[in-house]
């Protein structure tokens, strides 16, 4: 007996039953069906929205980020991840002020300073562990004390002036 075919909830292509997953959505009730691909771009976009909401404290990202989001990604291929660690370097970093919640800010220019700033952070990061690594040796250095007193006989008659 074949296996039955469903579509997609994403591409609304046919798949076999056993390839698509079954997947609910953080304020959904009921589960959708997708293709792994979908699935991928749908767990995506979820981390994205959340991350968003969670840095310029909204309830859900509105028409204007999503529209940015898809300008940074067709223009300059910029991922999700990408877009939600500049705008941490840019608000938390640079103590940027937020004067609207936009994406507007994302720029080569922003995201090589991310860049960069991240790879200062990381070669911090391997010189600690690196230090924590090495092996070290402790000597001991015996230390011995002079314990011979020597003996004062001063004369006091040679600090005194006698004629």
């Amino acid at each position: 007996m074949a296996e039955r075919a469903l579509k997609c909830y994403g591409c609304k292509e046919k798949f076999p039953k056993s390839q698509l997953v079954s997947y609910a959505s953080i304020r959904a009730k009921n589960p959708q069906n997708y293709c792994p691909n979908c699935l991928k771009e749908k767990q995506a976009r979820e981390a994205f929205s959340e991350k968003v909401c969670a840095i310029f404290g909204l309830k859900a990202p509105g028409p204007r980020i999503w529209t940015e989001r898809k300008r940074l990604m067709d223009n300059y291929g910029y991922t999700d991840s990408v877009i939600v660690d500049c705008l941490d370097y840019i608000y938390k970093v640079e103590k940027k002020k937020k004067l609207a919640e936009s994406l507007c800010l994302v720029n080569p220019t922003m995201v090589e300073k991310m860049m960069q700033y991240k790879r200062m952070e990381q070669n911090k990061n391997y010189s600690i562990i690196a230090a924590m690594q090495t092996q070290s040796q402790e000597y001991v250095v015996p230390i011995s004390e002079n314990t011979t007193k020597k003996d004062n006989k001063w004369d006091l008659d040679d600090w005194l002036d006698v004629d």
